[in-house]
């Protein structure tokens, strides 16, 4: 029944997948994206997150490209939108989009980008192996009951020049690459059946399962989703470089998230084991967390702390849908601390990294209900209600040992 019941939901969860560095030259998958995410110098401090996609659900070819500011605390949103599916265009190792266009083929990597009054040629050399996400554990990771890879390189050093308002300046810095591609849909999970994907989930949840300890103490149901996730690629002062990405589930307490350590010859993964929500933004029918903790276990022990620390770009996307509202995308550069214990010993984390947050969110907006059982002393029972559609939060705490009895209602948001 353990099995059965948490293999059910796995499969309604999106994780990641295997390897496919060259694209073919024609668009043969239901979703496919290459990006790249820099931080760089030319005299100021920038970062670069950017992606060419295509989806065939709508269908539709989307450039995100947004540039950050460091120094000003401000960006440039330069992305291309639900273009027409054939304005992306894939030729043999070059994938292109009106003036802008990606040559990848490991360990180098090319972009050029031409918007607005902005103009970016970047040039990544990797050097990190790339690295095929959960890849010893299942052939694919599954979507419903179809699946997509994921291949990243943490590690790249970058160079190049940008242009801004016709002053151009050269730049050097450090990247990301990533190549997601996969037959998975949102609208139909499950569609594309496949045998290989119930072996994928016996694998998935007995590498998952392994010591895995699940607190139900406290309990915690909200409207975060497997549509969505939390993700940052980042890089710290000792040298090593970081990829992490979690999948949010209805129940908190069940957590799906990895984390990669490169550390100069290997990538460490780690399996995150609890993740905090510090504080955050509700915006549109949804919460985004600006700062979180994530504690995870693999070679020995990780903790780390999440903090955006500039304005962040955000991407709505508009659903058409009776149940779901929309897609938001928040993005910002910010830091990120902590340690990692390898071989008994603590190495301090200190560094900087792109921070993601997607949500999909429904027409009943956020939610959260939180049941705390306290024993055995105090003894008693919290509940924590919030609701960003209703605008209001509510706290009651009853205890038995010693008796006592709280409630307190507030409002919330805009």
């Amino acid at each position: 029944m353990k099995v059965a019941f948490f293999l059910s939901i796995i499969i309604l969860l999106n994780p990641f997948l295997s390897i496919h560095n060259i694209p073919s030259n024609q668009k043969k998958y239901m979703r496919e994206w290459w990006d790249i995410d820099a931080f760089f110098n030319d005299g100021k401090n920038y970062s670069v997150t950017s992606s060419f996609e295509y989806e065939k659900e709508t269908p539709a070819a989307n450039l995100f490209f947004t540039i950050f500011d460091h120094d000003e605390n401000k960006f440039y949103d330069l992305g291309a939108y639900n273009e027409s599916i054939d304005k992306l265009v894939i030729n043999g190792n070059k994938i292109s989009l009106e003036n802008c266009w990606i040559k990848i083929g490991y360990p180098f990597y090319e972009a050029y980008f031409e918007r607005k009054n902005v103009t970016l040629y970047i040039k990544l050399q990797a050097l990190s192996p790339l690295q095929k996400i959960v890849g010893d554990v299942a052939k694919n990771i599954p979507f419903g009951f179809g699946y997509y890879n994921y291949t990243f390189t943490s590690k790249c050093v970058v160079s190049g020049w940008i242009e801004i308002n016709g002053i151009k300046k050269n730049f050097t810095g450090i990247g990301y690459y990533e190549h997601v591609y996969g037959n998975w849909s949102y609208n139909k999970p499950l569609k594309f059946f496949s045998k290989d994907s119930i072996k994928d989930y016996f694998s998935l949840y007995k590498w998952w399962r392994k010591g895995m300890k699940i607190d139900f103490k406290n309990i915690t149901i909200w409207s975060n989703n497997p549509f969505g996730y939390d993700w940052t690629w980042g890089f710290f002062k000792n040298g090593y470089t970081i990829f992490f990405g979690n999948i949010p589930f209805w129940i908190k307490n069940i957590p799906f998230g990895i984390i990669y350590i490169y550390n100069g010859k290997n990538y460490m993964e780690y399996k995150v084991t609890k993740y905090e929500y510090l504080n955050g933004e509700y915006l549109n029918g949804s919460f985004f967390p600006r700062k979180f903790k994530v504690y995870a276990i693999g070679n020995g022990s990780l903790v780390l702390t999440f903090q955006m620390t500039l304005h962040p770009h955000i991407y709505e996307d508009k659903l058409h849908s009776k149940f779901w509202k929309n897609l938001i995308l928040y993005e910002c550069p910010g830091k990120i601390y902590g340690w990692v214990n390898t071989s008994g010993n603590n190495i301090k984390l200190d560094g900087k990294g792109e921070i993601e947050i997607e949500r999909q969110n429904s027409i009943f907006d956020y939610y959260a209900m939180e049941m705390a059982f306290k024993y055995p002393y105090p003894l008693g029972i919290e509940f924590y209600f919030l609701s960003y559609l209703l605008k209001i939060s509510i706290l009651m705490q009853l205890y038995l040992i010693p008796f006592s009895f709280n409630f307190s209602f507030s409002h919330i948001g805009k």
